[in-house]
């Protein structure tokens, strides 16, 4: 694979939250031709996906029915260990939940400092 064909592929973006304004505003916010954007309100719709589709991150809520963002952060990290993952909170992490900073690149506290989003979307260098 040439340096051009990885400079053009696209860069592999999930959301997952089961606020519906939540995953609008972030598939608003980060909708761009250089990245392909997946949104799913379960952590279960999005396992499935990720089954046949590996991404280069994930912004996951943290507490949602069913699985856990924590618990779907673990899934992903097996999929695909080089996948960076984004936990959004509305709880203090540091007082009830330290073990989200073990399994989050960043964890981001609700409401989202949108620019903040848009910085931690963008690929690193050779992604």
């Amino acid at each position: 694979m040439s340096r051009s064909d990885v400079n053009s592929s696209p860069y592999r973006v999930i959301i997952v939250d089961d606020d519906e304004t939540e995953r609008e505003i972030l598939v608003e916010l980060l909708s761009a031709p250089h990245r392909q954007l997946e949104a799913f309100e379960s952590a279960e719709a999005a396992l499935e996906y990720l089954q046949d589709h590996p991404i280069d991150l994930a912004f996951l809520d943290h507490i949602m029915p069913g699985l856990s963002g924590a618990e779907l952060a673990a899934q992903i990290k097996a999929l695909y260990p080089q996948a960076r993952i984004v936990m959004c909170t509305g709880y203090l992490v540091e007082v009830g939940y330290p073990h989200l900073r073990e399994q989050a690149e960043r964890v981001l506290h609700k409401p989202l400092n949108l620019g903040e989003v848009l910085q931690l979307a963008v690929a690193p260098a050779g992604a």
